[in-house]
């Protein structure tokens, strides 16, 4: 591996960014941050079969960066570079990284190259535990404004206090 960037990583990460904006490679992001991330196995596997109508948007995505990454192995693309342009590939491996054993039984290959990324680039393995660590972070907090939302709308239906019953003044000349 070369130890520092040159210019053809810099027109590849534009390239790549390029790529990344064309509207099918949008929805296919999008999928994985609104449906994939925090799922449970369930959801996850039914995207990754081929009859599910995100399929194609999983396999769009997913492929893509697994590409990338396999640029970096093969020292086409410099790992400096590529921490510093594809957060959001790191970021689809830390959806995907819970499912990872479960999803290797049917795809022994599936994520090698972004594995192996991690695992021998000390500066991405960071960047994947922070990543990790603010998507808990996120979904702690989406736990705790739900948890929240009940109680205000329990309150919010709750009939208001009706007024204390005052008597009125006795008219006068009358007694009682």
């Amino acid at each position: 591996m070369r130890d520092t960037p040159n210019f053809d990583d810099a027109n590849f990460a534009l390239r790549l960014y390029e790529l990344r904006r064309e509207p099918e490679m949008r929805k296919a992001r999008a999928m994985i941050g609104d449906l994939l991330d925090g799922a449970d196995w369930e959801t996850f596997q039914a995207v990754t079969q081929y009859g599910h109508p995100e399929n194609a948007h999983w396999r769009q995505a997913t492929s893509y960066w697994e590409i990338v990454a396999s640029f970096v192995n093969r020292g086409i693309f410099h790992p400096d570079v590529y921490l510093d342009t594809c957060g959001e590939g790191i970021y689809t491996y830390c959806v995907v990284k819970p499912h990872l054993e479960r999803l290797r039984a049917t795809n022994p290959r599936a994520f090698k190259q972004t594995e192996r990324v991690v695992t021998e680039h000390p500066a991405i393995a960071e960047r994947v535990a922070l990543v990790e660590k603010a998507m808990e972070a996120y979904r702690a907090r989406e736990a705790a404004e739900a948890a929240a939302k009940p109680a205000k709308k329990a309150a919010a239906r709750k009939p208001a206090k009706k007024p204390a019953r005052t008597l009125a003044p006795a008219k006068a000349g009358k007694r009682r």
